[in-house]
């Protein structure tokens, strides 16, 4: 993008590093790990600027404070602040120049407030106006990362019209395209890395505002009735003069008139909307994408040495959490499990469809991948997981390897003893929704699916 646009920056609500906002105590090294791979790759790609949001503290704050100064980029909040002193821990706010222009960035996070720390979180209607005052008449365009609440950054639109964009951390799932609210536009772009938000900006920094389509659209609309009426008023004009021709006809005439009088004031109309918009000057225009970053799109040789750096550290650190679990002589089913080979006894046809099937390779793939350590994708790869402590699911033995039957059905360890009671629960959409679920399935059919297991259950 950079070799073909001028201007170009590359900037972030927040909730960048972490999926949640706490994390167990046994993944906490390999989200760690994870963490500083995404803040080199975006130094990789130059990013702007970055929004706080509470998903970023997930490591501590402490670790936050550290891995910033890994980073050639600011991460912007105003309001997470110390306590005691009342001042902010990041960078509050920052400006740029990209096409010419002088951009302000301010950043705010939203709750809920840190625990176990001395950060606190001030409200934005205390913190934000002193920012914006901050810049005085230095920038062309301000631009808000947040990770408060859609409703809050809603109020902030409609009670600061000097803040031009509002970038919100991508916390939801689905892209939102920009809203113009006040003299605001708020978009968010979808988490975890799906998507790229794309926006082209033809800006004016004298008028500082987004041009109001509407008005444009207003004026074509009555120009369009303008047409139908010139139209119509034509038709009786070929009959020769209207007054003299509908003489006798006052029905008529009265008629006609009543159009000349309608013409005329849709004439009046646009030639005042149209003044109105040509005294709006050049006002800021906008288009805007979400490109999907699918596997078609090519890697960045840096980026791709980066992402196996740390899939490899990850790995490590996973490994050595498993070997220190299997230790403490784990290596069992959880219990109420059978495992997924005390099926096959009763259930042959349904168990040869599983063995051929995605979900029993399902912890292969994690293997092909060197991820069968990585606490993060285990649960939605092996049986019996969900419930369990990371500690526990790294110490899982091979008869739970694989996506097995008492995934989809539960623990089968008392049917198993006694197949004439105690039968496991049907499938259910909501088990399957675990793990095929908007990050990771797009599209998912609950009923295509069952049927397409073929094990009749």
């Amino acid at each position: 993008m950079r070799s073909q646009k001028s201007g170009v920056i590359a900037i972030d609500g927040g909730a960048l590093l972490f999926k949640e906002d706490k994390l167990p105590g046994a993944r906490l090294d390999q989200e760690k790990a994870t963490a500083r791979g995404i803040v080199a790759a975006y130094n990789r790609m130059n990013f702007t600027a970055l929004g706080i949001a509470p998903q970023d503290l997930a490591g501590g704050l402490d670790f936050l404070l550290a891995l910033q100064k890994e980073a050639n980029f600011p991460w912007l909040s105003a309001n997470l602040v110390n306590r005691e002193s009342g001042r902010p821990y990041f960078t509050p706010r920052t400006m740029v120049m990209a096409g010419g222009l002088k951009i302000g960035l301010i950043g705010l996070t939203g709750g809920p407030e840190p625990t176990g720390s001395k950060a606190a979180l001030l409200p934005w209607e205390k913190v934000l106006p002193g920012e914006i005052a901050g810049f005085g008449k230095e920038v062309g365009m301000l631009i808000l990362l947040s990770s408060l609440d859609p409703a809050s950054n809603k109020k902030i639109a409609a009670k600061h019209p000097e803040i031009n964009l509002i970038i919100q951390a991508g916390t939801q799932a689905g892209n939102q395209p920009p809203e113009q609210v006040g003299n605001s536009l708020l978009t968010r772009v979808e988490p975890r890395g799906k998507y790229l938000g794309i926006m082209e900006i033809g800006w004016d920094p004298r008028t500082r505002k987004w041009q109001d389509r509407r008005e444009e659209k207003l004026i074509l609309d009555k120009k369009s009735q303008l047409d139908s009426l010139a139209w119509q008023i034509g038709r009786y004009r070929r009959m020769g003069e209207p007054e003299t021709a509908f003489a006798k006809q006052p029905e008529t005439l009265a008629a006609y008139q009543d159009l000349v009088a309608r013409h005329k004031g849709l004439e009046e109309e646009i030639a005042v909307l149209s003044a109105a918009v040509k005294t709006q000057g050049a006002a800021g225009l906008f288009d805007y994408r979400f490109a999907a970053l699918g596997k078609e799109v090519p890697d960045d040789p840096a980026v791709k040495a980066i992402v196996e750096e740390t899939t490899s550290e990850i790995a490590r650190l996973g490994q050595m959490a498993s070997k220190a679990e299997s230790g403490k002589g784990q290596g069992l089913n959880p219990e109420g499990y059978a495992g997924n080979g005390a099926c096959q006894g009763c259930h042959p046809a349904e168990s040869a469809n599983w063995r051929a099937s995605r979900h029993a390779a399902a912890y292969r793939t994690l293997e092909n991948k060197n991820q069968q350590f990585n606490g993060r994708c285990l649960p939605c790869h092996v049986t019996g997981a969900w419930g369990l402590t990371d500690e526990k699911v790294l110490g899982l033995n091979e008869e739970m390897r694989g996506v097995g039957c008492e995934s989809c059905h539960g623990p089968a360890g008392a049917h198993a003893a006694g197949p004439q009671g105690n039968k496991p629960a049907k499938a259910g959409q909501n088990t399957c929704l675990r793990c095929h679920n908007q990050e990771h399935h797009d599209g998912f059919n609950f009923a295509k699916a069952i049927t397409s297991l073929g094990c009749g259950k």
